[in-house]
């Protein structure tokens, strides 16, 4: 791991007193590890030399930085091919906050403050206590031992049923203590969960919208995006999980379409409009170069300028 970042677990923290600023792993593959910035620049990526390693598909090997400027820590996206996410807007940089939410893909990032005020001092336990073994008294004291022990037994007799009243009282009175701070805590918590869900469901819901509205404006790959980003939120939803399909649908049955149509300009000697038919299909999946259909589209570009007696690349297609 890099001098830049201290991996520990997530309810770990730093053995040195202080303020320290994290990123806590939600989802993905390291789910769980907490990455404490000891470094003034971090490097977020999938290459084995990033600070933090980030285990996902859609990462690339130099996704993002956080660098320290003052007082302050900036994330900025270091020209990566699918972006970053901070709570749900996608960002080229921003400052960041107490309990931002950082999203690459789909692993989740939480960037935290951790407090740690000197080291707590270790408690003897009751188990310690139980097993310490039995301490023998000096010889010289044994005679006044016994007779402190028969005191005290004596007591205990005539005063039996009374001790056992007062026992039992006080231990009826802190466990009722006990109980009464134990349930005023669980209420609070339970509050702050029904905040946490209903934020939680606001900010779902508002993702959901805009990508039902890039569907319907047949911005595909938008709409795949936001839907995706709906699904990190909440896995399970099964309105979003549909509209990601049939995004998807739409937008393979939208590019075969746009083939057809240009091969039916090339059969009807229509060159320059199949031309610009398959440069649209390029700038349509200008980011995924690897698909296959990016490729065709360029072959038949190619193929249709020698046709025409054009240069190769003379039709330009990224830049109209």
């Amino acid at each position: 791991m890099s001098k830049n970042v201290l991996a520990l677990k997530h309810f770990e923290v730093p053995q040195e007193e202080g303020t320290w600023w994290r990123l806590m792993c939600l989802t993905g593959q390291t789910k769980g590890d907490a990455y404490i910035l000891t470094g003034n620049r971090v490097v977020l990526g999938r290459s084995d030399k990033a600070d933090i390693r980030v285990l996902d598909i859609k990462s690339s090997r130099e996704h993002a930085e956080i660098t320290k400027v003052g007082q302050d820590w900036v994330l900025t996206d270091l020209g990566s091919q699918n972006g970053i996410v901070v709570n749900d807007q996608k960002v080229s940089q921003t400052k960041l906050k107490e309990g931002d939410k950082l999203v690459i893909g789909q692993t989740v990032y939480k960037f935290a403050k951790v407090e740690v005020k000197g080291s707590p001092k270790p408690l003897k336990s009751k188990i310690d206590e139980d097993f310490a073994g039995p301490v023998t008294p000096p010889k010289k004291q044994t005679s006044a031992l016994l007779g402190l022990i028969a005191v005290v037994g004596i007591g205990l007799m005539l005063f039996d049923d009374g001790g056992k009243k007062t026992e039992v009282v006080k231990k009826k009175s802190a466990a009722t203590d006990v109980k009464d701070v134990t349930d005023e805590y669980l209420q609070l918590v339970r509050q702050k969960q029904l905040l946490d869900d209903k934020s939680q469901k606001q900010k779902m819901n508002t993702i959901f919208q805009r990508g039902l509205r890039e569907f319907r404006e047949r911005n595909y790959f938008r709409a795949i995006d936001e839907f995706s980003l709906a699904l990190i939120l909440n896995p399970n939803d099964p309105l979003a999980d549909f509209y990601l399909r049939k995004s998807k649908e739409e937008l393979d049955k939208f590019i075969a379409d746009e083939f057809i149509k240009g091969k039916r300009d090339e059969e009807g000697l229509r060159y320059q409009n199949a031309i610009k038919t398959y440069c649209g299909i390029i700038r349509l999946l200008y980011k995924y170069k690897e698909d296959p259909r990016y490729m065709s589209a360029e072959e038949n570009v190619k193929m249709l300028e020698g046709k025409l007696g054009l240069e190769p690349g003379e039709s330009n297609c990224l830049k109209k």
